[in-house]
């Protein structure tokens, strides 16, 4: 692990160098999760908080660290994609699971690195660029008819590698209107020569379900069909000791929303927004360092029967500056001055320090600044169940940190303690539940947070054993909150604890099975546990699975009113060509 780069900074780091807490999901890792999309790989990730209205990615939020789902940046391939409608969107994510080389979660600010959204942290979703031609077909069934059919492929030629990735899902659903019909398609293109990388993505996601009690629990009836359509490129040139990397995104989403699908002509809201910029960064090394800095531009778009057409300018500079004054040392100050409509520019700094106690152990703190502006449904959204804001100001917060970290071939630790003073926090809020959700920027909140993870790698420690692996993440959250006398939609209900232990068998005939316990507190609401497993075996060119998920069949869910499935059997098969 601790050669991996990671890509948590403006300057790529090794991971035994990081100053910051990042984890890190690669391939083999999700490989064993069971898991068939994006967005639950997220429900295995200590610290971060997935709560889903839907399954199989029908819609979900993430959040970090006790932030809201509005305060989290989602990236591919290093390029934002956050929806500037809402971050419901966030997770329309148009790229499959087999497409996906690895996954990087940043906890705590990363407004110096990323701009806004970063408040409480980012995911960067890094996709295959294959040198080797391959071939994929699967299909997997399960409860509540539900099917997957999927298709992906890569065929070098020369100095380029082209993939291409397709999957189709639908299922009845698991209760009265929650059926979905849901389709991926990804189209990736890779020029690798010693001067120049060249790397371009284009992704589409459609995605039609239906939304029982999905955003008001007065209409069970709601329905929605969403499109994500994206296009990113970047060029790395490399000129010894001089990195130059311009950088191109476009996304587009497009949702169709009824509050009571029966009634198809009361209060459909239809809204198209469109998101593009550019970025360029340089990045110098000297006897002092690696200098980084650069700049990007930027225009959010929407078109909308129900919020109207609004448009936001964004761009800035930025610059990071890496030292490394000794071997076991290293330091990262940074900043992001940047000018976002309607606020001005804004100066947003950070820096982070790790100090290397051996070639297993180091020690690491960080502080840093970051920043949220209000999307565009909750500035303008009116309907009978949700009315916006347009007098909202931002989010700002101050995170510090502080964490010890231990990697080795056998056993792995890492312990952090977290501070975040946030405030003109934006929250929906009502006086009863027959009273309308409205939007404010009511409160201020110190979040105080302890996160511990470990793992034990068995087989290395003890041989010959049943259980291969075990992992280990705990995460405790408290926070102080100047609070009126109202009912939160989604600022007061974070984890107080979670608990996530992972189980790695080795069964005879050379099946790999995985078990998954899930542990969750909210403020506010019920606890919850549920257990997970997977059954993998693989038989030449194919590979076999069985999955339950909630095995115990329990009554549970993430928001009020939205019940989610009990047992859920599925079964599949993937057949690879390399």
């Amino acid at each position: 692990m601790s050669e991996i780069i990671v890509t948590a900074g403006r300057v790529p780091l090794t991971f035994s160098s990081l100053a910051r807490s990042v984890v890190l999901m690669d391939e083999q890792k999700i490989k064993g999760l069971p898991v068939n999309n994006i967005q639950d790989v997220m429900k295995y990730i200590g610290g971060v908080d997935f709560k889903s209205r839907g399954v199989e990615g029908v819609q979900g939020d993430v959040s970090i660290r006790g932030g809201t789902f509005e305060q989290t940046l989602i990236l591919i391939n290093g390029m934002r994609m956050s929806d500037p409608q809402t971050a419901h969107h966030n997770l329309n994510i148009p790229v499959s699971l087999d497409n996906v080389e690895r996954i990087e979660i940043l906890k705590g600010q990363g407004s110096r690195i990323f701009g806004p959204n970063a408040f409480s942290g980012a995911i960067n979703i890094i996709t295959k660029k294959s040198t080797s031609p391959f071939l994929s077909l699967s299909a997997l069934g399960g409860n509540h008819s539900l099917y997957e059919t999927g298709i992906a492929a890569s065929y070098p030629i020369g100095i380029t590698s082209n993939s291409i990735s397709f999957t189709r899902k639908k299922s009845d659903g698991y209760r009265f209107n929650t059926d979905f019909d849901i389709t991926n398609f990804s189209l990736q293109h890779n020029i690798s020569t010693k001067l120049y990388n060249v790397n371009l993505l284009f992704g589409y996601n459609d995605k039609k379900f239906g939304a029982n009690s999905f955003y008001s629990n007065l209409f069970p009836n709601q329905w929605e069909h969403t499109t994500t359509k994206l296009l990113n490129g970047s060029v790395d040139f490399s000129f010894d000791d001089f990195l130059l990397s311009p950088k191109i995104f476009w996304r587009r989403n497009d949702d169709d929303f009824f509050l009571d699908h029966n009634r198809p002509d009361w209060n459909r809201n239809i809204h198209q927004t469109n998101s593009y910029g550019a970025e360029i960064q340089s990045s110098l090394k000297t006897q002092f360092g690696t200098t980084s800095f650069g700049g990007e531009i930027g225009n959010d778009r929407i078109t909308s029967s129900n919020l109207g057409e609004h448009s936001r300018t964004k761009g800035g500079f930025f610059a990071e500056q890496v030292f490394e004054p000794l071997e076991e040392f290293t330091s990262s100050l940074g900043f992001f001055v940047y000018n976002y409509s309607g606020i001005g520019w804004k100066f947003w700094p950070g820096v982070d320090i790790a100090y290397r106690l051996n070639e297993h152990a180091k020690v690491f703190a960080s502080a840093g600044k970051a920043f949220r502006m209000p999307t565009f449904t909750d500035l303008y959204y009116k309907s009978p169940a949700n009315i916006g804001n347009p007098d909202l100001t931002y989010e700002e917060t101050i995170n510090y940190e502080v964490g010890f970290s231990f990697q080795q071939n056998i056993f792995q630790t890492d312990v952090s303690f977290f501070l975040k003073d946030g405030k003109n926090l934006i929250d929906w809020v009502r006086t009863n539940n027959l009273s309308p959700w409205k939007v404010e920027n009511v409160t201020s909140v110190k979040t105080y947070g302890l996160e511990l993870s470990f793992s034990i790698n068995v087989i290395k420690l003890l041989g010959n054993s049943a259980v291969s692996r075990v992992e280990l993440s705990y995460t405790y959250l408290t926070a102080d909150r100047s609070a009126s006398n109202f009912e939160s939609k989604y600022l007061l209900d974070h984890l107080r604890h979670q608990l996530i232990a992972s189980i790695t068998n080795d069964l005879p005939f050379e099946i790999l099975q995985n078990w998954s316990f899930r542990f969750q507190e909210r403020v506010n609401v019920e606890s919850q546990f549920t257990v997970d497993t997977q059954l993998l075996k693989r038989i030449g060119s194919f590979e076999i699975f069985i999955r339950a998920t909630n095995i115990f069949d329990k009554i549970y869910s993430d928001f009020s009113g939205v019940e989610l499935p009990g047992r859920w059997l599925s079964t599949g098969v993937k057949y690879l060509i390399e």
